[in-house]
C-alpha cells in the first residue's frame, strides 16, 4: 500500500490497521497463554496481580504525559483525546511485525501536521526510551552479587558510551537524518533541545522503575525476593526490552525479551519461576494497553458526540 496514494486518514486505512493490529494481538495472547496453561497458580495473589496491572497503567500513563512533552517540542498540536487515543492505540501497533502499525497509527493522529515531523518525534521517542533503559541497566549492574566482568564491568561501559553518544546533538541530528535518508527524505532541520531529551529521558525512567517494580511484584508473588534484588530485576528487564527493541521484526520482542531474562535472572530466582512471571508481565502489559486504548476511545467518541 503506497502512502502517497491512500490517505492516511482514510476510512479503509483505518480498517486495514484495526484488522492488522487485532489479528496481531490474538495471536501474540494466544501464544501467551499457551505457556502458562500447565501452571498452577493457586499460590498467586490477586492483589499483587492488581497491583502489578496498575503500577503497568501508570508507567503508560506516564509515557503518554511525556511524549506530549516532546511533540510540544517540535510544534505538534493535536487535542489531548485524539493524542491519547493514538499513542495507546499505537502501543498495540507493536505487536504487527516491523512496528509499522505504531508508525501508522501516530501519524493517523496528526493529519494536519508534517509527517517528516511526526516521524522525527518517534525517532526521538526511541532515543529518549533507549537512553531510560540504558541508565536503568547500568544502574541494576552495580547491585549484581556475582563477580562477572561481562556483566559489571563491560556492559556497563558500553551503554555509557552509547548513552553519552546520543546525548550528542550532532550525533542525536545524524542518527534522525540517516533514517530519513535510507527512507529517501530530505533531511530534517528542527529538533528537540538537549534539555527536552532530557526531560523525556527522566520520565521514561519513571516508567521504567513503574515497570520494573511490578515485574518484581510478579517475581515476588511466586518466591520471596529480597527488595535490594529490584534494581537487578528492573536493569535486566530493560536490558531484554533493549536487545527486543533491535529485534525490530519481532513483534513486541515477542521470544526475545523472554529468551534474555531467561538467561539472566536465574541466579536469583527458580528459571520456571522466570517464565511464568514473564508471560504473566506480558498479559499484564497487554491488558493495561487495552485498557488505555479502549478508555481513550471511548473519551474521544462522547467529545465527539457531545460535540466538544
Amino acid at each position: 500500500m503506497r502512502l502517497n496514494v491512500i490517505s492516511l486518514n482514510s476510512r479503509t486505512v483505518g480498517i486495514v490497521l484495526f484488522v492488522l493490529v487485532l489479528v496481531a494481538v490474538v495471536l501474540f495472547a494466544i501464544r501467551m497463554c499457551g505457556g502458562i496453561t500447565d501452571y498452577d497458580f493457586s499460590e498467586l495473589s490477586l492483589l499483587d496481580l492488581f497491583a502489578a496491572f496498575i503500577l503497568i497503567s501508570l508507567g503508560f500513563m506516564n509515557r503518554f504525559f511525556f511524549w506530549t512533552v516532546l511533540t510540544g517540542s517540535y510544534g505538534l498540536n493535536a487535542p489531548a483525546a485524539i493524542a491519547s487515543r493514538a499513542f495507546f492505540s499505537s502501543l498495540l501497533g507493536r505487536y504487527i511485525p516491523g512496528k509499522i502499525g505504531l508508525f501508522l497509527i501516530r501519524l493517523r493522529a496528526y493529519e494536519k501536521c508534517s509527517k517528516k515531523i511526526v516521524a522525527a518525534s518517534l525517532i526521538t521517542e526511541y532515543v529518549a526510551a533507549m537512553l531510560a533503559a540504558c541508565i536503568l541497566v547500568i544502574i541494576g549492574t552495580a547491585f549484581v552479587p556475582v563477580v562477572n566482568p561481562l556483566l559489571t564491568r563491560w556492559l556497563p561501559a558500553g551503554l555509557l558510551v552509547i548513552l553519552l553518544a546520543l546525548l550528542h546533538p550532532s550525533i542525536l541530528k545524524r542518527v534522525i537524518n540517516l533514517v530519513f535518508r535510507i527512507f529517501r527524505r530530505a533531511p530534517l532541520d528542527t529538533f528537540p533541545k538537549i534539555k527536552t531529551i532530557l526531560m523525556v529521558t527522566s520520565g521514561y525512567i519513571l516508567t521504567g522503575m513503574l515497570h520494573g517494580l511490578a515485574f518484581f511484584i510478579i517475581l515476588n508473588s511466586f518466591s520471596r525476593l529480597n527488595i535490594e534484588l529490584y534494581p537487578i530485576v528492573t536493569g535486566a528487564y530493560y536490558l531484554a526490552s533493549l536487545v527486543g527493541v533491535i529485534a525490530i521484526f519481532s513483534p513486541g520482542g515477542l521470544g526475545v525479551r523472554e529468551g534474555v531474562l531467561f538467561i539472566l535472572l536465574p541466579f536469583i530466582v527458580d528459571s520456571q519461576i522466570v517464565v511464568i512471571s514473564v508471560i504473566l508481565m506480558r498479559l499484564l502489559s497487554l491488558s493495561s494497553e487495552l485498557f488505555l486504548a479502549g478508555v481513550s476511545s471511548l473519551i474521544c467518541r462522547i467529545l465527539k458526540r457531545e460535540g466538544i
